[in-house]
């Protein structure tokens, strides 16, 4: 059952999504709605507009939300722009927060200039890198996402590109924390443990994740959660918002990256908080920091595509299903797992 959110919001709503991966689970996360409409609208780099103002009708009728993937976000930007032009209520992420998140340049000064410490990092091609002291350097590409184009550089002659960024490899463990934010407030969804870090550069969708983790301590879950909000107001987030984390092993919390899309980690947060989270727009009265009532754990995933999130389980690429505690979800995600792999969660952070 989902945290109570009493103040709704009643509108009728057409959803745009552009993710070709939610097709098949989109709709069971949205909050009852009959005069709702669903648009998938692929990711390619034009949107058309007649056909989203035929469903919206006139303006005021209906609300359209805007659900980017990295490669739109700047297409749904431009495209909520002459919605609103045009009179229509439009949730859609903000132009500054989209920039940020298409372009690791300006996210890494963003961090910079607003003190939110990120592992030392350098753009390529200026001939300046960050000192290693032997320690491996993490190269991304400036437009990169889901770690394409990401390696690992151990030797003394490094060469980065002037469009990739170089940033110091740190051990520690990593977290994603997902939030909401718009006029009514920001909602923050529990931390989302995603593993340590290692040289193999394993990307997170490829591994465990757990939400909530039972080895975060609740000093450490706090200053997630209070970091992720100061990071949405400060980039003026509309919408959803990942940020990932890195708690290096000296206990130094590093931000990584944010993505101000619909990110990988949002269906293991729903699952864990019980809500339809593709309809926090319509829960104004859920902000704050939302509460993990269940147990959650995601992992890869080959077998048979399941959408049961009454019963707890949905499968896609991956395979995510909660439990009420620790122990039960271990052996749940045993039994279900099958192809996916190792289900047994550690036992610390």
């Amino acid at each position: 059952m989902a945290p109570d959110a009493s103040a709704r919001s009643a509108a009728p709503t057409v959803y745009v999504v552009a993710p070709a991966s939610l097709a098949s689970w989109f709709a069971a996360f949205l909050p009852p709605g009959p005069a709702d409409e669903v648009v998938h609208a692929g990711e390619g780099p034009d949107l058309e507009l007649p056909p989203l103002l035929d469903r919206l009708g006139r303006p005021g009728r209906r609300t359209a939300v805007l659900l980017s993937s990295h490669d739109t976000l700047l297409r749904d930007v431009a495209a909520a722009g002459e919605l609103r032009r045009r009179g229509h209520t439009v949730v859609a992420q903000s132009g500054r927060c989209a920039v940020l998140g298409m372009d690791k340049f300006a996210m890494k000064a963003f961090f910079d200039e607003h003190g939110f410490t990120t592992p030392p990092w350098a753009r390529g091609g200026t001939g300046a890198l960050p000192r290693r002291s032997g320690r491996p350097l993490v190269v991304k590409d400036r437009a990169g996402t889901q770690s394409v184009g990401t390696r690992l550089e151990t030797g003394p002659d490094c060469r980065v590109t002037a469009g990739e960024l170089a940033e110091l490899y740190v051990d520690g463990v990593e977290y994603s924390v997902v939030a909401y934010r718009d006029d009514h407030g920001c909602a923050v969804f529990p931390p989302v443990w995603k593993g340590r870090t290692s040289p193999a550069l394993v990307p997170p969708w490829r591994r465990l994740r757990l939400c909530p983790f039972p080895g975060l301590s609740e000093d450490a879950g706090h200053a997630l959660r209070q970091t992720t909000r100061r990071i949405a107001d400060a980039a003026g987030c509309a919408g959803f918002v990942e940020v990932e984390y890195l708690v290096a092993d000296c206990g130094a919390l590093h931000v990584l990256e944010i993505n101000p899309r619909v990110s990988g980690t949002m269906r293991i947060s729903a699952m864990a908080t019980g809500v339809p989270i593709f309809g926090m727009h319509r829960l104004t009265g859920l902000r704050g920091d939302v509460p993990a009532v269940r147990h959650a754990a995601e992992v890869p995933y080959a077998g048979e595509p399941v959408c049961d999130p009454a019963a707890g389980v949905v499968a896609t690429s991956r395979l995510t299903v909660v439990a009420d505690d620790a122990a039960a979800l271990t052996a749940r995600l045993a039994r279900l797992g099958g192809a996916a792999g190792s289900a047994e969660p550690p036992p610390d952070a």
